[in-house]
C-alpha cells in the first residue's frame, strides 16, 4: 500500500522538525529512492527518505543505510550540486493530495541567494520528484515524460512545472457530519469515501468506518476520526501485511508506534529490500537468459552440422565418379550420366552439373564441398561438448539466481557473470570496504547432523576448499543443482535420505518425484583445472532416488549460521 493523503498529512506534520535543517548529503541508492542527510536545531542529525515506488511510495525519517550504486545517477548529481548546503525553509502538503513540498533556501556557486522547491508526488506509477527554481521551472526530475508519451503533462528539464490535474473531491477536514451521513447513505464505506473524499485510500476507508457501523452513526464516526487527525492527534498504527494508518484501525489487529516514520520503517523496510532485490534479480536474469538463448542457438546449429555426413559423402562420391568417367560422360549440359563403380554390379547414376563450369571444375567443386562439410562437422563435434557444458553452467546460474535471497548473494552472482564475460564490468571505482561474503544455507537433521547447501558457485567453491575429506557430498544427478555437504561420513539412513531430499529440493527438479541424487565422500570430488566455477568431477558415487517436499524440509532449516 502506497501512502495516501491522510498518512502523508500526518507525516508532514511530524516533519516540521526539519525546519531550518541543513542538507549535508544526497544519495540515490535506487532509481525510485532518494535519501537526504540533514542536521538542524530541532531534528539533530536526520535522514529523510523519499520513495516514489508504485507500491511503496512515501516520505519518512529513517535510520536505514543503503548501498550506493557504482556511479551516481544524473538526477542525484544535480541534486548534490543544488541542494547540499541549502536549508529547509518549510515543508507542507498540497491540499490533501499525495503531494509534499520542501521549500529550500541557500546560495549558489556564485554566492547569490537562491530559493528552490523540491516537489514530491506520490502518485503510484505517475510518482515523481521535481527540483524547481523560484520561478517554477523544472531544473530536473526523477522520471522524465515527453510530449510524445502517454502523460497528461510534460516532465522534462527547462519546462514549467504543472501540478497534476485536480480531483473533484472534498477535503475530509472540511465536510460536516450531516454531509458525511448524506454521502454515505446506502453505500459501502470503501466506495463512498474513496469517491467523495480526497486523500482516502481503500484501506483507510475500510478502517475508519467498519461495514457493520450503523448508518446513522457513520457521519459522527467519520467526523470524530477526521477531527482528531485535523487536531494532529495521531496514533500511527501498522496492520501487518496491509499498510500504515495515522489512527487506530477499527476492525483489524494492529501495532502502534510513536511516530509515522517509525511505523513506515517497520512496514516498508522489508518491502523496500525486496523491491530493490527484485530489480537486481531481474537484470541478472535477463543477462543469463540472453546468454542461454545464444548458447542454445549455437548448439542447435552445431548439432545440425553433425547430420550432414551423408550429404558430404555423396559429394565425395560424385567428385570421384566424375573424374573416373571423364572419357565416357553422357547426358545433358546440366547433368552427367556416369557409371557408379561403388555399386555391385556397377550401374549408371546421374550427377548434377553446373553448366558454367567444366566437368573437372564440377568435380573439384564437389571435393571442396566435401572437405568443407567434413571440417565443419569435425569443428561442430569439438564444440558440442563445450556448449553443452556452458548450457549446464548457465542453467545452474539460473538456479543460483532463484536461490538468492540477499544483496550479498546477488553481488556474488553479478561478479561471477562479469568474470566469465557475460556482462560488462561496472565503474572503475573500488569499494572502500571489502564486500561481505554470503553464507551457505544450513539444515539440521533430527540427530543434530548439519547439512550445508551452496546457494551459488562462490559458496560451492568455498565449501569445496573447506569441507573435511570424510564429509559426504551430494548432488542431483545430471542436472543443475546446489552442492550439498553432510558433515558425517556414515550417516543414518534417515539422515542420508533427508540430505538427498534437500539436494533434490535445491535443484532444477525440485518439483519432480523420484529425483536421482548422487552421493560420495568429499575426497572423491575434484575440480578440473581451468573448469568453470562450480564444476566438479566425482567418483565412487552411489545413487538414491527421493521426492522432495518443501514444506516438510522447511522444518529442518536453521535460521542463520549464527544459530549453528
Amino acid at each position: 500500500m502506497a501512502t495516501d493523503g491522510l498518512s502523508l498529512y500526518a507525516t508532514v506534520c511530524e516533519l516540521k522538525t526539519l525546519t531550518e535543517a541543513r542538507i549535508d548529503k544526497v544519495q540515490q541508492p535506487d532509481k525510485d529512492l532518494l535519501l537526504l542527510h540533514l542536521h538542524g536545531p530541532e531534528c539533530g542529525r536526520a535522514k529523510l527518505l523519499i520513495n516514489i515506488h508504485n507500491e511503496n511510495g512515501r516520505i519518512q525519517l529513517t535510520g536505514q543505510t543503503f548501498e550506493n550504486p557504482e556511479e551516481a545517477p544524473a538526477f542525484c548529481m544535480l541534486l548534490r550540486k543544488h541542494l547540499i548546503g541549502c536549508r529547509v525553509a518549510s515543508i507542507g502538503q498540497v491540499g490533501m493530495d499525495r503531494i509534499a513540498e520542501l521549500h529550500l533556501y541557500g546560495k549558489n556557486e556564485l554566492m547569490d541567494a537562491v530559493q528552490l522547491r523540491l516537489v514530491i508526488e506520490l502518485m503510484g506509477r505517475h510518482g515523481n520528484v521535481f527540483l524547481l527554481d523560484a520561478g517554477g521551472k523544472i531544473l530536473d526530475c526523477m522520471r522524465h515524460f515527453g510530449p510524445d508519451e502517454d502523460a497528461l503533462r510534460v516532465c522534462l528539464p527547462n519546462c514549467t512545472y504543472e501540478e497534476p490535474p485536480k480531483q473533484e473531491r472534498l477535503c475530509p477536514f472540511d465536510v460536516s457530519e450531516a454531509e458525511l451521513t448524506a454521502l454515505a447513505a446506502g453505500r459501502s464505506p470503501r466506495l463512498w469515501m474513496t469517491d467523495a473524499l480526497l486523500g482516502i485510500s481503500k484501506l483507510c476507508a475500510q478502517q475508519i468506518c467498519a461495514d457493520e457501523t450503523a448508518p446513522e452513526r457513520i457521519g459522527s464516526e467519520c467526523r470524530r476520526v477526521f477531527g482528531d487527525l485535523k487536531a494532529q492527534k495521531f496514533v500511527p498504527s501498522v496492520i501487518p501485511g496491509r499498510g500504515v494508518l495515522p489512527f487506530v484501525p477499527k476492525n483489524a489487529p494492529s501495532i502502534r508506534f510513536d511516530s509515522m516514520s517509525k511505523a513506515q520503517e517497520a512496514f516498508y523496510r522489508m518491502r523496500d529490500e525486496q523491491a530493490i532485490l527484485s530489480k537486481r534479480r531481474s537484470a541478472l536474469h535477463s543477462v543469463i537468459e540472453h546468454a542461454l538463448k545464444r548458447t542454445e542457438k549455437k548448439l542447435e546449429a552445431f548439432l545440425l552440422q553433425t547430420t550432414n555426413e551423408e550429404t558430404a559423402e555423396r559429394d565425395r562420391v560424385y567428385g570421384e565418379l566424375l573424374i573416373a568417367n571423364l572419357g565416357t560422360l553422357q547426358g545433358t549440359p546440366g547433368a552427367a550420366v556416369v557409371l557408379d563403380y561403388y555399386a555391385d554390379p556397377p550401374a549408371p547414376v546421374t550427377v548434377p552439373l553446373d553448366p558454367k563450369y567444366s566437368v573437372q571444375q564440377n568435380a573439384q567443386r564437389y571435393f571442396k564441398r566435401y572437405r568443407k562439410a567434413k571440417a565443419a562437422r569435425a569443428y561442430a563435434l569439438s564444440q558440442i561438448e563445450t556448449l553443452s557444458d556452458e548450457r549446464t553452467y548457465l542453467e545452474g546460474l539460473l538456479l543460483s539466481l532463484k536461490e538468492c535471497s540477499s544483496a550479498e548473494e546477488l553481488n556474488e552472482l553479478k561478479d561471477e557473470l562479469t568474470a566469465e564475460g557475460y556482462r560488462k564490468p561496472d565503474g572503475k571505482r573500488r569499494p572502500k570496504t571489502p564486500p561481505r561474503c554470503s553464507k551457505p544455507l544450513v539444515y539440521r537433521a533430527p540427530d543434530g547432523t548439519l547439512i550445508r547447501v551452496g546457494k551459488n558457485n562462490r559458496q560451492n567453491e568455498q565449501m569445496l576448499r573447506s569441507e573435511a575429506p570424510d564429509a559426504l557430498w551430494l548432488h542431483a544427478k545430471d542436472r543443475a543443482a546446489a552442492h550439498v555437504y553432510l558433515e558425517s561420513s556414515a550417516p543414518s539412513p534417515e539422515t542420508l535420505r533427508l540430505a538427498a531430499q534437500i539436494a533434490a529440493l535445491h535443484s532444477g527438479s525440485s518439483g519432480s518425484s523420484q529425483v536421482p541424487v548422487d552421493y560420495t565422500l568429499h575426497r572423491y570430488v575434484k575440480k578440473p583445472s581451468g573448469a568453470r566455477p562450480g564444476f566438479v568431477n566425482y567418483f565412487h558415487q552411489h545413487t538414491i532416488f527421493v521426492t522432495p517436499d518443501a514444506e516438510k524440509l522447511a522444518a529442518y532449516l536453521v535460521n542463520g549460521p549464527e544459530d549453528v
